[in-house]
This record gives structure tokens, sequence and C-alpha cells, in this order.
């Protein structure tokens, strides 16, 4: 740090013994074009949007600041009033150039492609715009210099007011709150603190200049405030730019230079402008040289092709691998489909050959009577018997196939299969009354046994000569329930008990004062 304070010290030493032998005016002039080279590189190398267009504006407000100086230089001795107003003429660029910096510290932490200014800052250009005002102003009210006019070199001897504290006030909390925000960046960040050791040095050196001249010093009061200002200035700007408290270019740009992409970028003459680190284009291989077309240029880098065609063999590799998959998903989920529809068909038919086979024996019994039987009642009898067990044979398959899509039976399939096997229930002598009292769906177990029991109770009732019969068909609440009553015999109970086993315990038998019931009730299943 003690060498970085000698090494500022010798240049401003230097530059104090240029301008001693150079003429001011000639100074400023040079001043005014560096103002606009570096100002440009500044502006060309900030990233954000809103930074880079306050630097353009404070490019054209230091050019009007060392305008307005190098005027004041180069009038004629006289004009005393113009001289002053001239010189109350640097408050108003100061006050632009201190609104510029706050904004270029507040852009910093913004995003690079917002550019607007917010409303506090516009109301923070407006105060320093009138702070400006009541300098201009000053020779009708003495607030900011009190001005004895003195005929020396130097021609008017002043002293400071109060309102000269304020704006020098106002503009320190500016400073600071452009500062601050920088630092805010750093912490968040997480930058060295090395990388601020530049522009707080060059804060410290100004802020000395500052006090020193304020308080007239003679080496800081008898120097072009002017020109060591904007030094000061454009050295912050740069030392904020290279440590990367301000977004520029030049840290993308080094990316570029030492990344290992291989890039090149020419001019339009095909000149190198820019080259990255590469790794060197080995003769063997399969090496394509890549160029596109850019603003000013072209891009030119080299692509290994030989990876990329291996990739692509095995990626050619793997289509084939998995259409030939495919094909065999698809065949599979085809053979599957067939060998459930299949299965689904061999089960109904087990299912109906199953019914067919349980009356099998009766069938044959019936048919060795009817070859026996003599003409007349007895064969009328055992027809209406075939009839009764072929109806029954029927409807119970139908019920089967109609309920096995969705294991479920509408009520009205059930309600015709009873009545019209209560019609040929009749034939055989045997009247049946039928109430039901079902709606909606039922499952096709249950209507399946239902029908079932119905058809061989209603038998064993024409053997037992049975006249009459109920069948009540009903729901209940948490199922469906089956009852058949006949008058009081002993058979019913017989019954009940030698099919036990085939229906389990929903089948009961009860002994009415009115008659013996056969009830099967069905349990509702909750869930599929």
């Amino acid at each position: 740090m003690e060498g970085l304070v000698q090494g500022l010290t010798g240049v401003f030493q230097a530059l104090e013994q240029l301008w001693s032998i150079v003429p001011l005016p000639t100074l400023y002039l040079a001043a005014m074009a560096g103002v606009i080279l570096w100002g440009g590189s500044l502006r060309g190398r900030i990233f954000q949007l809103g930074a880079r267009e306050a630097m353009g504006w404070g490019i054209w407000v230091w050019l009007a600041w060392l305008a307005i100086r190098l005027l004041r230089l180069t009038l004629v001795t006289g004009w005393d009033t113009l001289h002053r107003l001239l010189w109350y003429g640097f408050y108003p660029c100061m006050g632009l150039l201190i609104f510029l910096v706050v904004w270029i510290s507040f852009a910093s932490n913004r995003r690079p492609e917002d550019g607007m200014l917010p409303r506090w800052l516009q109301g923070l250009l407006i105060l320093d715009l009138l702070l400006a005002g009541l300098v201009l102003t000053n020779d009708w009210h003495q607030q900011v210099f009190r001005i004895f006019p003195s005929p020396g070199h130097h021609r008017d001897v002043y002293t400071y007011g109060s309102g000269y504290f304020l704006i020098l006030g106002s503009y320190l909390v500016q400073l600071l709150l452009a500062n601050g925000w920088l630092a805010w960046r750093a912490w968040k960040e997480k930058f060295s603190l090395l990388n601020l050791w530049a522009p707080l040095t060059i804060l410290l050196l100004y802020g000395g200049y500052i006090a020193g001249y304020i308080l007239r010093v003679p080496c800081c009061f008898r120097t072009e405030f002017v020109l060591r200002t904007a030094v000061f200035g454009f050295l912050w700007m740069e030392s904020l730019l290279r440590c990367r408290l301000l977004p520029g270019n030049s840290q993308y740009r080094d990316c570029f230079l030492h990344s290992r992409l291989g890039l090149h970028i020419l001019d339009r003459q095909g000149r190198t402008v820019y080259q990255c680190r590469q790794l060197a284009v080995p003769p063997e291989g399969d090496w394509q040289r890549r160029t596109m077309p850019i603003s000013g240029g072209q891009v030119v880098w080299y692509q290994d092709m030989g990876e990329l065609r291996r990739q692509k063999e095995k990626l050619e590799l793997t289509v084939q691998t998995l259409r030939r998959a495919y094909a065999l998903r698809k065949n599979w989920e085809k053979i599957r489909r067939e060998r459930i529809n299949q299965q689904t068909r061999q089960r109904i038919y087990a299912e109906v050959e199953g019914i067919l086979q349980s009356k099998g024996p009766l069938f044959i019994r019936y048919a060795r009577t009817l070859e026996l039987a003599k003409p007349g009642e007895e064969g009328r009898q055992v027809v209406a018997r075939l009839n009764v067990l072929a109806c029954y044979l029927k409807k119970q398959c139908v019920l089967l196939l109609r309920g096995r899509e969705d294991n479920s039976l509408p009520s009205r399939e059930l309600v015709l299969a009873v009545r019209e096997l209560c019609r040929y229930l009749e034939r055989t002598g045997l009247k049946t009354l039928v109430d039901v009292r079902l709606e909606g769906q039922l499952p096709v177990e249950t209507a399946l046994g239902f029908f079932q029991l119905l058809e061989e109770a209603s038998e064993e009732a024409v053997r037992q000569k049975e006249q009459s019969q109920i069948c009540c068909i009903k729901e209940k609440q948490g199922g469906w329930e089956l009852s058949l009553l006949w008058d009081p015999h002993p058979w019913v109970r017989e019954f009940a008990v030698r099919n036990q086993a085939k229906y389990g315990l929903g089948l009961s038998w009860l002994e009415l004062e009115y008659g013996n019931s056969l009830v099967l009730r069905s349990q509702r299943r909750d869930g599929p």
C-alpha cells in the first residue's frame, strides 16, 4: 500500500510539472480528447445497460465541465460577472456526476438487461439540480459563497456559507450511498477483500484532496480542480471494472481467451482477432473445420467427427434394437390378449358345460321314463318336466353369459328368467306366485344361485305333489334374499339339510304357522 501511495504521488508530481510547462487550454483540450477515448472505452466494457447509459451521460457531463473551465480560462479579463457564473457552473456538473455515480452503483446490483431509472433516483436528480440552482443564484442571496472582490491574482476572496455545507453534505451522503451499494455487491458475490483495495485507495486519496481543497491547503487549493477530479473519476471507474465490482465485458473476454474451446475469431480480412487456448489438432483422426459468420468477421473451430460418428453408429444399433424389441412387444401383447380371450372363453365354456352336466343324469332319467311311459297323463307329466329342465338350462346359460362382462346382472334379467320358469312349472301342476322387489344390478353369482335353488326346490315340490308355492325375491339391507313358501310338510327340512353344503350358510328353513319356508340369503360385498 505504501508503494502505491508513493507511486501515485510521483505521478501527480510529474503531472504538476507537465501542467506548469504546457498551457492550460492545451491541457483541457487534450483532457477532452482523453474523456472521449477513455470514457468510450469504459462505456464499451460495461455490461449492465443502466450503468452503460449512465456512463454515456457522464461523458457528456465531463465534456461540458471541461468546456466551462476552458471557456473561463480563455475569457477576456474584466468580465467578472461572467467569470463568476462560469465558476458557479461547476456545481451543476458536479451534481450530475454525483447522481450518475449513484446510478452506476445502483445498476451494478440489477439484472444486465435492466436499464430503467427508478423514481427515487429521479427524485435524487431533481434534488441535485435544485442544489445546483442554489449555487447559480448565489449572487442574489450569498448563502453558498460570500464573495469579497479583490484586485489580486485571485480576483475574488470568498468564504463558505451554510448552503455550501448543505451541498457538500448532500454530495458526501450520495457518495457513501454509492460505495455502500458496491460494498454490498462485493459481500453478496463473496469477493475477496483484495479486490476492493484499488477503489478504496482512489476514493480515500480523492477525499483527502477535497478536504485539502476546502481547507485551502496550498498544494491542493492552487491546483486545477477539474482536471484532478477527472483523473480521479476515471481511475475510480477503471478500478471498478477491473476489480469486477461493476459487471463488465472484460471478464467474459478473459474467460474466452483462457478457455480450451479451440475457437478463433477472425475479422473480415481473415486475420485472427481473438484466439482462445486450444487443444492441438493431431494429423490423425476425423477432424472437420467449421466456420460461422458473425458481425464483422467469422468464428472458426475444429470438430472431432470421429467420436460423433462412433456415437451415431451406437445410436443406430440402439434404434434397431428398440425397433425389434417393440415388434416383439407388440406381438407379445397380441398373443397375450388372444390368450386372455381364449382363457375367458374356455372358462365360460367350462361353466356352461358344468351347468349342462349337473342336469345330465336327470335328463337321462326323464328320457328313459318317457320311453316306458304310456300315452296319457304320465307321458304329459314327463314332457312337462323336460320342458322345465330345458327352460332352466337355457335361462341359466343366458344369465351366466350376460353377467360375465362385469360380474353384475340387471335385476330385470333374473325376473324374466323366473317368470318363464314358473310358466313351465304350471304345466306340471305347480302354480307359483312370484313377488319380486328388486332394482338395479345384483351380482351374477347371486342371480345364478337364486335361479338354481328355485328350479331344484320346485322340482322337489313337483315330486312331493305340491299344488302351489310362493316365490319372493327382495333386496334387504346388506344383501338380497330368496324365500320359497309351501304348505307344512317335512320334505322342506330334509331338502334344506341335504343341500346345506351346496348353498352354504346362507340357506335356511323356517317352520311358520301357515307353512314351511326355504330361505337363501346373499350378502352384499363392498369393493371390487
